[in-house]
């Protein structure tokens, strides 16, 4: 009978799971703040119940100490202010700084494939896109409407899928921040179930 039960047991037991790294450190984070009697609420639930002028800001990533180098960032901004010119009215400086160092933390805090692609997407951006202008020069050394041209040009070309990734984190970002949200009419708490 005993070794019925032990065998019922082991049926239901379900296969020891693979704890990586960054799961245990994940874990340690969270009993380090059960310690401290920090809150345990997933961040982004607090984002949704903030006002959107009080969004939490994580602080800019310091546990790898790599953020990427300061043409990365520059790189980035040169897009974002491409992405999102206007000629009624340019872009703010103030917040296309902000998008930057939004995307840099981000990417420095991606890894593995994510990084790769970021990485090699915003490269593809500032080295190729301005020889479809027949301009020899990163992105960033053209005027603003000389670089909206070259980015439109790339993307109706077939290397318009690297564009994607770029474009795709800088559009989330920037409809993040709290000015943008303000002007669209959209508020962090749409999402919040009634």
């Amino acid at each position: 009978e005993q070794e019925n039960t032990q065998g019922t047991n082991q049926a239901n037991a379900s296969p020891p799971t693979r704890v990586n790294d960054g799961d245990a450190r994940r874990v340690g984070g969270r009993a380090r703040r059960a310690r401290l009697g920090v809150a345990q609420r997933d961040p982004v639930c607090v984002a949704l119940e903030a006002p959107h002028s009080v969004l939490p800001r994580l602080a800019l990533c310091d546990g790898r100490g790599d953020l990427p180098p300061a043409r990365v960032r520059l790189a980035a901004r040169a897009v974002a202010e491409a992405l999102f010119f206007a000629e009624a009215q340019p872009a703010d400086p103030a917040r296309l700084d902000w998008v930057a160092a939004d995307l840099m933390d981000f990417m420095a805090r991606s890894t593995g494939r994510a990084h790769l692609i970021l990485r090699a997407a915003l490269c593809v951006l500032t080295w190729v896109a301005p020889l479809f202008v027949f301009t020899p020069v990163p992105l960033a050394w053209l005027p603003v409407r000389r670089r909206v041209q070259a980015l439109e040009r790339l993307e109706l070309s077939p290397l318009g899928p690297a564009a994607l990734a770029v474009k795709a984190m800088l559009c989330m970002i920037w409809f993040e921040h709290p000015d943008t949200q303000r002007e669209t009419g959209t508020e962090p708490t749409c999402l919040k179930g009634a």
